[in-house]
């Protein structure tokens, strides 16, 4: 289980970027609370963030229950405030799947420096794999 989630690729757009999400494993596309804590732990934040879903108003509502995609559009959004002066609400996103099946899914996230959001899409990909690798060994 060397990277549960991969970035397969990622286009830089005008506004945003896109990355293409894999996670093979189906066990592992879901969040669980554990994985929600160490998110957390890594992310303080992260349960504040504005966020469209059918829980509540924010990404707390549903942190022990979304897609792992999810969470990592999230984790990519904190990571570019701690790397800029913008905050949170300076940015948005969206995740959906493209073949659920497969695993494969789709993230945007705004930016306002895209080199700042190439940087933040690796780290969070970094975090978030080993947040998994402790939580599913």
């Amino acid at each position: 289980m060397d990277r549960p989630v991969r970035i397969e690729r990622i286009v830089v757009r005008r506004d945003r970027i896109v990355c293409e999400v894999a996670i093979p494993d189906p066990r592992m596309r879901r969040t669980t609370p554990i994985l929600s804590r160490r998110a957390l732990d890594s992310y303080p934040t992260l349960a504040h963030h504005a966020c469209i879903n059918e829980k509540g108003k924010t990404f707390g509502a549903v942190i022990e229950g979304t897609s792992v995609p999810h969470l990592l559009e999230h984790m990519i959004i904190d990571e570019q405030v701690r790397r800029s002066s913008c905050d949170a609400a300076s940015f948005t996103g969206t995740t959906r799947w493209v073949d659920e099946d497969a695993g494969v899914a789709r993230i945007e996230v705004s930016f306002a420096d895209d080199l700042c959001a190439l940087a933040s899409a690796k780290e969070a990909e970094h975090r978030l794999n080993d947040a998994m690798r402790r939580c599913f060994q």
